[in-house]
C-alpha cells in the first residue's frame, strides 16, 4: 500500500488528489486499486499516514490521542 499523489488542472488551476492505492499485477500488467481517498484530510494526517506505511514512528509516546 502506498499513498499516491494525483496532480490534475481545471480552469487554469492545480489540484492534488491523496489517494490511499494498492498495487497488483494481473495478467503480468500492473494494476492500480484505490482503498480511500485522503484528500479530505489535513496534510499532517496524509503524511502521518505515509509515515506509519512507511513504518516510522508518528508523534511522540507521551502525547495523548483523543478520537
Amino acid at each position: 500500500m502506498h499513498v499516491a499523489i494525483v496532480p490534475s488542472r481545471q480552469g487554469g488551476r492545480e489540484y492534488r488528489s491523496y489517494l490511499l492505492r494498492q498495487t497488483y499485477r494481473e495478467e503480468g500488467k500492473v494494476k492500480h486499486r484505490t482503498l480511500a481517498n485522503l484528500s479530505a484530510l489535513p496534510l499532517e494526517a496524509i503524511e502521518a499516514v505515509r509515515a506509519i506505511l512507511r513504518d516510522q514512528p508518528v508523534g511522540a509516546l507521551d502525547e495523548q490521542v483523543t478520537i
